[in-house]
């Protein structure tokens, strides 16, 4: 071996006896960053800890700002509630209710000359007597009923036959009476009997609202009967309710009649 040779291996191998202890130096590098990982580990266990940690004092915090849950002025909407103002528009809905009894009103046919006497029972009427020729001319209008009639006798037979000749109208089997004599004459004719049994009187009668007519009243002007009118009604093609020409003739005849009040001009019939 020449002395070049020995310098060739004793490099080599001062090289293979270096090369070994700079390639352990990674190996301390890798146990320092492992030591470092094992010494950031805890941190990092620490810091997740205190991440978790710090929800609960989120919560803590949720719970103290949702605790004054002030929403009671989302219960105090009652207001909302109060909306029943709403409820109240049935106001509206009573006036298509009046307006369509005003146009019932409108088609109802006018009153008689009785439902108006009825209408104003609690007004006083102003009375007068009648006169000459007023007496004469209601004379004259029973003699020409009483001569359509037929028949003659006592107050009951005579009043008796007038309700029988209304209810003949009524029935159909009998026109109405064209004349206005015998229709007035027929009112005259009932109420003379009235007077001749009880002796109630004639008079004439003004009402504060217009209506006036002849009447029977008695002496102590209690009641107030208008046959003229009622029997004229009863008449009419149509009618409805009871013939009373017999029955009103009957209560006043024994004094079947509503208690008395002196000058209360009741109206019967």
């Amino acid at each position: 071996m020449t002395a070049k040779t020995a310098k060739k291996t004793a490099k080599k191998s001062a090289s293979a006896k270096t090369k070994p202890s700079k390639a352990k130096k990674p190996v301390a590098a890798k146990k320092t960053t492992a030591a470092k990982k094992t010494a950031a580990a805890p941190k990092k266990k620490a810091a997740v800890a205190k991440k978790a940690a710090a929800p609960k004092k989120k919560a803590v915090v949720a719970k103290t700002t949702t605790t004054p849950k002030k929403k009671p002025a989302a219960a105090k909407k009652p207001a909302a509630a109060k909306k029943p103002a709403a409820a109240k528009k049935p106001v509206a809905a009573k006036n298509p209710a009046a307006a369509k009894k005003a146009a019932a009103a409108a088609h109802v046919p006018p009153a008689r000359p009785s439902d108006r006497a009825m209408a104003v029972v609690a007004q006083l009427p102003t009375e007068r007597a009648l006169t000459d020729e007023e007496r004469e001319a209601m004379s004259k209008c029973a003699q020409t009923a009483l001569a359509t009639l037929g028949i003659d006798g006592v107050p009951e037979i005579i009043v008796a036959r007038i309700a029988s000749f209304i209810d003949e109208v009524r029935g159909g089997r009998r026109p109405e009476p064209n004349s206005q004599d015998i229709r007035l004459g027929l009112g005259v004719l009932w109420g003379e009997q009235v007077r001749a049994q009880v002796g109630w009187r004639w008079v004439h009668l003004s009402y504060p609202n217009g209506f006036a007519s002849y009447a029977l009243v008695p002496d102590d002007r209690a009641f107030a009967c208008f046959p003229l009118n009622r029997l004229t009604d009863l008449m009419r093609s149509g009618v409805d309710g009871v013939n009373t020409a017999m029955p009103l003739f009957d209560s006043i005849r024994v004094g079947a009649l509503p208690a008395r009040r002196e000058n209360a001009y009741l109206v019967i019939g």
